[in-house]
Formats: C-alpha cells, structure tokens, sequence
C-alpha cells in the first residue's frame, strides 16, 4: 500500500489558480512556472471558457486567499496551505517545504499572505492610460 501511495504522489498533477492581476501574485506564479520542469503544474486562466475553470475562479473568487490549488484527486488547498503543496512537488522543492515543519512558519506565511491577500489590490498594476 505504501508504494501504490508513493507513486500516485510522485505523478500527481496539480492545476494553480491565482489571482495574475496583483504583481506578487504575478512574480510568484512566474517563479513557480520557471520552476516546474516536470510540468507538474496547469495555471486555470481567469478567462477560460471551460466550465472546471469557470468554476475553480468562481471559488478562488469566494476566497479570503489569492491562491488554490487542486489535485487530480480533486484535493485543494487554499493560500497559505498551497505553498508547502507546491513546494514538496518541486524539484528540490522538498527541502523547501520542511521548513513548515518549524513552529512559527504556518503562522508567519498565513500572516504575511493574508496581508497579501487583503491589500492585493494596491498590488495590481493599473496600465498607463
């Protein structure tokens, strides 16, 4: 059984829909993007026609957090919980995601991304009219 679990982690894939329009949000998405030479990762775009998508903004659009990812096992996580998620299915992004291990870190990501989150409109850039 450990292994069936062992690889059906392994060959996970994963859809990230997040909120493009705030510049953090933008440069995160960018980095992860870079980052992802498995192609473990499908970013929803905010104006697909497809009805999945449709419903992952809707609910992305009901959240207090900028960022939800979703498994094929149709699993999801919300801000701040994502990110070890995304991290641990990075390559080398496992030492990364350890560091959630330590007391503090939880708080300090939901902290600052709520942060995030609440003001990302001062984030989104305006085009030059």
């Amino acid at each position: 059984m450990e292994n069936k679990t062992m690889s059906r982690q392994e060959s996970d894939t994963f859809k990230i829909v997040c909120d493009e329009r705030c510049m953090v949000v933008r440069r995160l998405a960018a980095m992860v993007k870079w980052w992802d030479i498995e192609h473990k990762f499908t970013f929803v775009d905010r104006d697909s026609v497809q009805p999945i998508a449709r419903q992952l903004v809707a609910k992305l659009d009901c959240s207090p957090w900028s960022l939800l990812l979703v498994d094929d096992a149709d699993d999801h996580w919300e801000g701040p919980e994502a990110i070890p998620m995304i991290l641990k299915n990075l390559p080398g992004g496992k030492m990364a995601a350890v560091l959630y291990i330590l007391p503090g870190t939880l708080w300090l990501t939901r902290t600052l991304y709520m942060l995030i989150s609440r003001n990302h409109r001062r984030f989104v850039h305006q085009p030059s009219v």
